[in-house]
């Protein structure tokens, strides 16, 4: 059963690297300020940097090994507190990806 935490793991980081290669191919199309702070109000205030989505990935790997680390710690004596754990940090980074690809999809108009 040891299997599935580190299942958990490999496809959080595999969802990061994917992010990671969309940004990287479409770096250029991006301009220099996008929406990135929706619970601020509207306008000028919402907006960041675009390198802000690439700390937004740096993010994502290390919410991914803190998670690991805590999962195993947690979880030493009990395979379901693990993966419980490591389930939490993967929708975290799920909904991190979803936020990503959604001001991804403003630029590319679809």
């Amino acid at each position: 059963m040891k299997k599935a935490p580190g299942s958990f793991l490999i496809f959080g980081t595999t969802v990061t690297v994917i992010m990671g290669a969309i940004l990287a191919w479409i770096w250029q199309a991006l301009p220099p300020k996008i929406p990135l702070f929706y619970s601020l109000p509207w306008g000028e205030e919402q907006l960041a940097d675009k390198v802000y989505l690439v700390y937004v990935l740096i993010g994502c790997l290390v919410l991914l090994a803190i998670t690991r680390m805590f999962s195993l710690w947690a979880g030493r004596d009990d395979d379901t507190v693990e993966i419980t754990i490591m389930a939490g940090g993967v929708t975290a980074v799920m909904l991190i990806a979803a936020t990503f690809f959604r001001i991804i999809q403003i630029f590319i108009g679809t």
